[in-house]
């Protein structure tokens, strides 16, 4: 049963609707005609004019059937990664925590369908919340308490309950790669023969064995070593140990059945266990997270494991093709989006996105811009807010499941160090907190220009947050944008990109201009489509006019002209309806 339902509530727009494969829409959409028609040019193309297939020749539309298939509750969320120090501070302290975050709840989703100006999302990921020394939480010393600086026990739950009501689904971090030094199990794993002497990984003598840039893996400590991949106050745990594996699937139950989270963010999921000078993405590190999946599975099997794993998207697809994660985050096309904006040429997404939908499994593609690793999108895209929002724009109206990092929305900057990439929300124009605290914030705030904020952007329809609300709406409006097999369309101008997404019932166009000028009559060609019969068209993103394509036998399109003109970071989606 989908969590959605569980809760009590569906959100805006949700469509429960069967996955589709490319093949299945592709050769099932359309009944070829009993005219056959001239060959199909593929390719890029120049011209203006088109081979052209009178309504006589285009392929009948006829009733598509695919079997109703289950899909997990994850496949049609939006989801809202929240640094809770940063987020909202409930008692003047400059600290972010859980009440204020439940205060904040309503701008994220109010749960009420008549409503615009919230942003829309309908699952966060919430950053470590257990105890630790750190401010950011990833060194964890007792995963069963939350940590004091965000409230209590207590204040969670009511937060769970709140997240509920509205319809959010709630990941957390779970870090199961190391915990803090002074996490009690370290201590006493100091203390050789101890009960948790092997809870992590010791060695008489340094071996050797460093990580790429040579930077040293191997901390020593009353005259051993132990190993710490990030830096020697996180030592790695010793996952071989099934003592260990045990404690960490109580621990996991735990948050399940005690705290009522959906799901969990597993961090540097890559680097779990070693293998001699091998740190990452070892076999025994995918059988490991494969058996944790399925015990965990086992009791909860709507628990969603997410995997960060921070590499190529041939690596990262891995662990979703042989069943270790659920889901998992593809950093390859996040990259390319940025790539294609910044040069001006489609050809980075264009391949990115070709490559994920060739290697990830239907349903197990997380897709994002940053995150709170990363210099954040604006500062990337130097401050640029149209190719922020043509950003904002191939992040959701493209394939997998979206997230987004707080901030993002309203176009706030940052680049490391990391406390740069993770400052305060800006709710309003108010000094000194910007609307998180009524106190001194823990982290100075963004250095944005006056207007970077909640409340000036919510009031302008022009603003990039009112750009993100329109996109999380037609997203949930749309089934094909949220499930709809990715179909790559070829463009006559390096500049655009254009993609179909296509379920049995709808199929949408994206097409969009990268470039900073704009672009005449852009051609785009398909040499096998879903589509039949006469489609209309219907502009449900931008103000351009646009016109119909006329259907090849093979359900596709050649040198189909949708719009005169693409401007500058200007993307239109389409829909094409049957007639």
């Amino acid at each position: 049963m989908n969590r959605r339902t569980r809760h009590g509530f569906l959100p805006r727009g949700t469509h429960r609707i069967a996955a589709t494969l490319v093949a299945a829409v592709v050769l099932g959409a359309c009944q070829q005609s009993e005219v056959s028609p001239g060959p199909v040019q593929s390719g890029p193309t120049t011209g203006a004019a088109s081979p052209t297939l009178g309504a006589a020749t285009a392929p009948p539309c006829e009733p598509v059937s695919t079997p109703e298939t289950a899909r997990p509750w994850w496949s049609d969320e939006i989801f809202y990664e929240v640094f809770v120090r940063s987020f909202q501070d409930s008692d003047g302290d400059g600290i972010g925590d859980l009440a204020g975050l439940t205060s904040r709840l309503d701008e994220l989703n109010d749960g009420d369908a008549a409503t615009t100006d919230d942003l829309g999302v309908t699952a966060l990921w919430l950053m470590p919340i257990a105890q630790s020394p750190s401010y950011h939480g990833y060194d964890v010393v007792d995963y069963r308490a939350i940590e004091a600086d965000y409230g209590t026990a207590a204040d969670f739950e009511a937060f769970i309950a709140a997240a509920h009501e509205r319809g959010i689904s709630v990941i957390v971090d779970l870090v199961l790669n190391h915990t803090s030094r002074e996490h009690p199990w370290f201590q006493d794993s100091l203390i050789p023969g101890s009960e948790h002497a092997d809870w992590y990984l010791w060695s008489d003598t340094r071996p050797p064995v460093a990580k790429s840039d040579g930077s040293r893996v191997w901390h020593e400590v009353d005259g051993r070593f132990y190993y710490a991949y990030f830096w020697e106050g996180m030592p790695d745990l010793n996952l071989a140990n099934p003592d260990v594996t045990a404690e960490l699937d109580a621990v996991a139950s735990f948050w399940l059945d005690e705290m009522g989270v959906d799901g969990f963010r597993l961090d540097a999921a890559k680097h779990l266990i070693e293998d001699g000078k091998v740190l990452e993405n070892t076999p025994a590190g995918f059988e490991w997270l494969q058996g944790f999946r399925e015990r965990l599975h086992a009791d909860h099997p709507d628990a969603l494991v997410l995997g960060e794993v921070y590499d190529a998207t041939i690596t990262s697809a891995r662990y979703v093709q042989e069943g270790s994660l659920d889901l998992t985050f593809d950093f390859g096309l996040a990259s390319a989006i940025i790539t294609s904006l910044n040069s001006r040429d489609a050809g980075s997404i264009v391949a990115a996105q070709a490559e994920s939908a060739e290697r990830f499994p239907t349903d197990s593609l997380a897709t994002f811009l940053t995150n709170h690793d990363q210099n954040r999108i604006a500062t990337q895209l130097g401050g640029d807010l149209d190719a922020q929002r043509l950003a904002a724009t191939l992040l959701l109206t493209g394939p997998g499941v979206p997230f987004i990092y707080y901030g993002e929305e309203i176009g706030m900057t940052g680049a490391k160090p990391d406390e740069q990439i993770r400052t305060p929300m800006r709710w309003d124009a108010t000094t000194p907190g910007a609307g998180f605290t009524s106190g001194t914030p823990w982290e100075g705030l963004s250095g944005d220009p006056a207007g970077t904020d909640v409340a000036t952007e919510g009031a302008d329809p022009d603003s990039l947050l009112s750009a993100y609300r329109l996109l999380t709406r037609l997203r949930a409006d749309h089934p094909a944008l949220a499930a709809g097999a990715l179909i790559p369309v070829t463009a006559s101008d390096r500049h655009v990109v254009a993609y179909l997404r296509a379920t049995a019932d709808e199929t949408v166009l994206i097409v969009a201009n990268v470039g900073i000028e704009a672009v005449a009559s852009p051609a785009l060609s398909l040499e096998a489509g879903p589509l039949c019969g006469n489609p209309s068209a219907e502009a449900i993103l931008g103000s351009a006019s646009v016109r119909p394509p006329e259907v090849s036998s093979t359900g596709g399109f050649d040198a189909y002209l949708p719009v005169d003109q693409l401007g500058p970071r200007e993307a239109i989606v389409i829909e094409l309806g049957a007639q």
